[in-house]
């Protein structure tokens, strides 16, 4: 449907548009004009007070389908995509099978575009994420793996991640890291903290996550080769990395949306939405995470979408499975809870722009006859989040319930 969106603001740090307002013609695949013309469109969008945003890119992102359906599917994980305002998405490769061989990564390229959503595959480091035998990654690559990392499976054997970052020097590729040395936090749930103490479950030291990107770090000093840090979540880490960017070495990081938007204060519900890998941390590492975004130590936010079966969330939190979905919310909770403290061009940079520049994805362009890849966000409605208004499969949303302020306005 050709739709006309009036008086809107562009959000897009960098174009010459950016913070300006201006009307668009677009039928929701492809950018018809720029220009008022009512009499062109079918439906017409009052866009005042409204953002239009370049499309949002998850690069950490948990599909149930291959193999877990019932988590997630590629259908409800789109679905759920699109009512966020995500464009591209970058599938993890923990499903069943592994994403570790070319099929595999067929299987998602084939499907990409649904519901008009992009899926990028990432293949694993390691075949079957066993952390043994390195992958036929050049194979996937071909096949159109845009990076490789084996998720929240850290790579324990530092001559596996030395081999894998000297491998894909042959082509350019990127090596992702989880720094989590799970040997230091055997079942670690909680970060190590007096404040968790209380809580009795087990905990995770930000040494761990510490002392594997310090690690990572001189391997890829070493093996000048290329690194993006799957997700921080500590103020040590953020210094590590700010000092490897001063070395100009080649490495991004990103932060998940929760480290963001929480701290570990809110564990003491037990609400087993909020148990997550790497954990919530203290208000001082929240804060520092913060800092570094807008610093640009910190290059990207992730959503770390991590669909899951109630089964495996409605129980005792020592037991409950790590994760939160987050793709249908990212927008409204950083306007409900984050946009006083972190403003939103640096919000659209880390979340819309960098992932593409860092990952060689086209930037959306507002010419006649280009690709429509923008979302139109209202920053003003509420909303409640609920069965009724959710498309993913999954309902470990900590809003599920809650009125949000910021909601994505679907268009075409």
């Amino acid at each position: 449907m050709k739709t006309l969106i009036k008086n809107v603001q562009l959000v897009y740090p960098g174009h010459p548009r950016h913070k300006k307002s201006f009307s668009i013609l677009t039928d929701g695949k492809k950018v018809l004009g720029l220009s008022g013309d009512e009499k062109q469109a079918k439906k017409v969008v009052d866009g005042k007070g409204m953002y239009l945003l370049p499309g949002l890119v998850d690069v950490q992102c948990h599909s149930g389908e291959p193999g877990f359906e019932d988590k997630e599917d590629l259908h409800s994980l789109t679905r759920a995509a699109r009512a966020g305002g995500f464009t591209d998405l970058f599938i993890l490769p923990s499903t069943n099978p592994v994403i570790d061989s070319k099929s595999a990564v067929s299987y998602i390229t084939k499907a990409s575009g649904l519901n008009g959503v992009m899926m990028h595959a990432l293949g694993a480091i390691s075949k079957d994420l066993k952390g043994e035998e390195l992958s036929e990654m050049y194979d996937m690559f071909r096949a159109g793996a845009r990076g490789f990392t084996d998720g929240k499976h850290p790579i324990n054997d530092v001559n596996m991640m030395k081999r894998a970052l000297h491998y894909v020097m042959n082509f350019r590729g990127i090596v992702f890291s989880f720094p989590n040395d799970e040997r230091l936090a055997p079942g670690g749930m909680v970060n190590e903290s007096p404040a968790n103490t209380s809580l009795g479950l087990k905990s995770t030291p930000v040494l761990a996550e510490e002392l594997m990107l310090n690690r990572d770090i001189y391997l890829l000093r070493y093996a000048d080769s290329r690194m993006h840090v799957a997700t921080i979540s500590s103020e040590g880490s953020v210094k590590l990395l700010a000092q490897a960017k001063k070395e100009k070495l080649d490495i991004t990081a990103g932060v998940g949306l929760a480290n963001l938007l929480f701290n570990e204060d809110v564990l003491n519900s037990f609400d087993t939405n909020y148990k997550t890998n790497p954990p919530l941390r203290s208000e001082k590492d929240r804060k520092a995470l913060l800092k570094g975004l807008k610093a640009g130590t910190i290059d990207m936010i992730v959503t770390d979408h991590t669909p899951e079966v109630i089964e495996n969330k409605d129980v005792e939190f020592d037991q409950a499975h790590n994760g939160m979905t987050m793709l249908e919310t990212a927008l409204a909770a950083y306007q409900t809870t984050l946009s006083d403290e972190l403003d939103i061009d640096t919000f659209v940079q880390a979340i819309c722009l960098q992932p593409r520049a860092r990952f060689s994805l086209e930037m959306p362009s507002l010419e006649e006859g280009s690709a429509f890849q923008f979302t139109l966000f209202d920053p003003q409605k509420e909303w409640v989040y609920d069965v009724n208004s959710k498309h993913s499969k999954a309902a470990n949303n900590p809003y599920l319930g809650q009125k949000l302020q910021g909601k994505v306005i679907e268009i075409g």
